[in-house]
């Protein structure tokens, strides 16, 4: 009797043992397996996801760069300040590449509505004008007037050339002189060329979310100079 017992206590055990382990099976296959799965795969998603966000912000960072090196790179051209420094140091180069001399200048502001671009005058006779040409609004003109000293044409040829390749869009707007005096003797030497030359820049300052923008100036060693176009 007690051997049976024990048999149906084994059997009931067994039962209870069988039961628990397929409930185990139930719940792993039925509910945690699926979850699992689903956790795993929002994580997979969650990797692809973050690295899809270094590839844009890397993007993003790049644009920014490309951006920041463009609006540096048209600020040498039309900057949103007259930038006087860069105009002087540019009108140096033209001045030391040419073999001219700068012995004075006057700068000027102005409002710009409309550009008449000038053929350079050769004489105070003859000036030809073109038609004027529409600006974009708010634009403003930096008017440059200076005297430059050549000993030779080709010389004042050579300034007026660099002074219109300069990387700041600059607009010559008039160029004066009288000649040299005739030689009447042997012993005369020519006096050195002196002549007027009236130039523009522009600049926009109503873009002043650019300012920070502006490019880098690089100045020389000091010359020693009073005055920068002059030449001691």
């Amino acid at each position: 009797m007690n051997i049976e017992l024990q048999k149906i206590h084994y059997i009931i055990l067994g039962s209870v043992v069988a039961t628990l382990l397929l409930a185990i099976l139930l719940f792993y296959y039925a509910l945690y397996s699926p979850k699992q799965v689903e956790l795993n795969s929002l994580q997979s998603q969650l990797q692809v996801e973050e690295q899809l966000l270094q590839v844009l912000e890397e993007q993003e960072r790049n644009i920014l760069a490309n951006l920041l090196d463009s609006t540096v790179e048209l600020q040498r051209k039309v900057p949103v300040a007259p930038f006087v420094e860069q105009m002087i140091l540019e009108l140096e180069k033209a001045e030391t590449i040419s073999g001219a001399l700068i012995t004075n200048t006057n700068f000027g502001e102005e409002a710009v509505t409309t550009s008449t671009l000038d053929e350079y005058v050769q004489s105070e006779e003859l000036a030809e004008e073109l038609p004027g040409i529409p600006l974009p609004e708010g634009l403003k003109k930096l008017t440059m007037n200076l005297t430059v000293q050549a000993d030779t044409y080709e010389d004042l040829k050579a300034f007026l050339s660099e002074v219109e390749n300069l990387t700041r869009i600059t607009q010559i707007e008039s160029v004066t002189f009288s000649g040299t005096p005739e030689v009447t003797s042997l012993g005369q030497e020519a006096s050195t060329l002196t002549f007027s030359v009236s130039l523009s820049a522009f600049y926009h300052p109503e873009l002043q979310d650019l300012i920070e923008d502006l490019p880098p100036i690089f100045v020389p060693e000091p010359s020693n100079k009073s005055n920068p176009f002059r030449g001691s």
